[in-house]
């Protein structure tokens, strides 16, 4: 049962117009990347900081959080929106499972359409893979955002209908304006995670996270068990009818 509703989610969420939505969003920093490339236009500063303000801009703010967004409330949201949760809440199947695997097949997809484009990036505008590893920081950190952002998207959209619009406000209002504005907010910003795992694999210090690597492997943790405690708990409400 597992195997099959990985199969039936991974086609809902690749085999529908969204996916190729967010895979030409895809291309947006990889086009970026080519463009300074080739005009051999690196600004002000050294090439390193040209790629990492390239993918801080691009991957890590606008990518990867509307991608995960995506993906994430469909996942599972969507069946709950038009009460065909019910069937397969109607299986025998437990229900941290399912929440499991919706967040797990988000995440998949989510890293599939936007880590390649990390790499690229990088790569791209280094000319290569550097030896101080920006590629691979990239690379992993945007992993790492995918699974937390993903799970919490999947999370919210067991306890909302409204999970695409709150996690609009969350990326473009939080994560945007007020974690900008007051520090304390770093705890509660998943981009916070993703820019201090980068910055903790790569000695390139233009990468400026809040957090550092340990305390944003610590948060991220605990976002992707919350989220996860949290959807199992109201997908069992929903089953008896509590949910409204």
């Amino acid at each position: 049962m597992t195997l099959t509703l990985l199969s039936l989610t991974a086609h809902q969420l690749l085999g529908r117009r969204r996916a190729i939505l967010i895979a030409l969003l895809a291309l947006i920093p990889v086009g970026v990347a080519l463009l300074i490339r080739f005009a051999g236009d690196t600004g002000d500063g050294p090439a390193y900081e040209t790629a990492t303000d390239t993918i801080v801009g691009f991957v890590f703010l606008l990518l990867l959080p509307i991608g995960a967004l995506v993906f994430g409330t469909s996942a599972l949201g969507s069946e709950v929106e038009d009460g065909t949760v019910v069937y397969l809440l109607a299986h025998p199947i437990a229900r941290w499972r399912v929440v499991v695997v919706k967040a797990v097949v988000a995440s998949a997809a989510t890293i599939l359409l936007t880590a390649p484009a990390a790499l690229l990036t990088a790569v791209i505008i280094l000319g290569g893979f550097d030896e101080e590893s920006l590629w691979w920081a990239a690379t992993v950190a945007t992993v790492v955002g995918s699974v937390v952002y993903s799970t919490l998207f999947v999370g919210l959209s067991t306890v909302t209908s409204r999970a695409l619009i709150i996690g609009l406000i969350y990326v473009f209002v939080w994560e945007a304006f007020i974690t900008n504005l007051f520090s304390g907010t770093r705890w509660v910003s998943v981009r916070e995670y993703v820019e201090g795992t980068a910055n903790a694999l790569t000695p390139v210090e233009s990468v400026t996270g809040k957090l550092d690597g340990q305390e944003a492997a610590i948060a991220s943790v605990v976002v992707v068990a919350a989220s996860l405690i949290v959807g199992t708990w109201f997908l069992t409400r929903f089953e008896i009818g509590e949910r409204a």
